[in-house]
């Protein structure tokens, strides 16, 4: 079930409209049930996580300055995500989304490294960490490749499962624009995933384990301190049911679908909910 239509999302609500009325535990406990999901679109979004805690830092102050203005005529959470999204696509591009030159040289690079042999790491851990590691940190590099309307458009549509009305909404733009956006996406995740990823079909030739020292070697990995694979609230990279799933769909933008629903339940670091205790104070003093 995909985070936009989880029913124990509703209870989000009830606690907002409690924060409203200066509810300071309600608010705390909206925070705390929000900050994840946030950081993880931001995550989704940026490819670094740096980059998403800076900018999760920024949309939560934005949904707690905002606050007042929720009038509970629709699901928190997608007030939240129509936030979120907004505040997003205002964000300056950092390094790690700069370097992603287009879905071109993304395949081609792929391409360049399929006849490797696997990576042979010192022991079977650092094997796995480090294959992890590829494993979203290519997933993510496509995400990248989609320019900032169309990767939304995606994220929210096929990734987070809002309909084209909500999807719509969010970005402010009509409902053929959005099924536009998310038709361009689609088009180009395929033209990278197609005959080429073995994650979404067990044919095709790129393996995770063959582009481990190349992306090593590049600096888009780091051997000694592996990312996505060490981040908060990873036990796996890609479930193996997930991949099996992948694995059985015709379209392999439905197999890409499935692998980023799936994705590490990426917490955010405490360092994000320090910082926001910390501003909550001031910001409440201001109201």
């Amino acid at each position: 079930m995909s985070e936009a239509t989880d029913p124990d999302l509703d209870e989000l609500t009830q606690i907002a409209l409690n924060a409203q009325e200066g509810d300071r535990q309600a608010l705390e406990q909206l925070c705390r049930n929000i900050r994840d999901p946030m950081y993880r679109l931001a995550l989704r979004y940026s490819g670094n996580p740096t980059d998403a805690e800076d900018a999760t830092h920024e949309v939560m102050i934005k949904i707690i300055t905002g606050l007042s203005t929720f009038r509970g005529e629709s699901r928190f959470l997608t007030w939240a995500y129509t936030v979120a999204v907004r505040q997003l696509l205002r964000t300056r591009q950092r390094p790690t989304e700069q370097s992603v030159a287009g879905s071109e040289p993304f395949a081609e690079f792929i391409d360049r490294y399929v006849e490797n042999k696997p990576f042979i790491g010192e022991d079977n851990i650092e094997y796995e960490e480090l294959v992890g590691d590829v494993r979203i940190a290519c997933t993510y590099g496509m995400l990248l490749c989609l320019s900032r309307p169309l990767r939304i458009s995606y994220l929210l549509g096929d990734v987070l499962g809002f309909t084209d009305t909500e999807c719509a909404s969010i970005v402010e733009i009509s409902k053929p624009a959005h099924r536009k956006r998310l038709s361009r996406a689609r088009g180009i995740m395929r033209s990278i995933l197609q005959d080429r990823c073995g994650l979404v079909h067990s044919d095709n030739p790129c393996r995770c384990s063959k582009l481990v020292q190349p992306s090593i070697d590049h600096g888009y990995i780091d051997r000694k301190n592996p990312t996505f694979a060490r981040h908060r609230g990873v036990n796996v990279a890609i479930s193996v049911e997930a991949l099996e799933r992948a694995s059985t769909e015709l379209d392999v933008v439905v197999s890409a679908a499935e692998l980023y629903q799936d994705d590490p339940a990426f917490e955010s670091p405490d360092s994000l909910w320090e910082s926001l205790q910390k501003a909550l104070p001031e910001i409440l003093s201001r109201q």
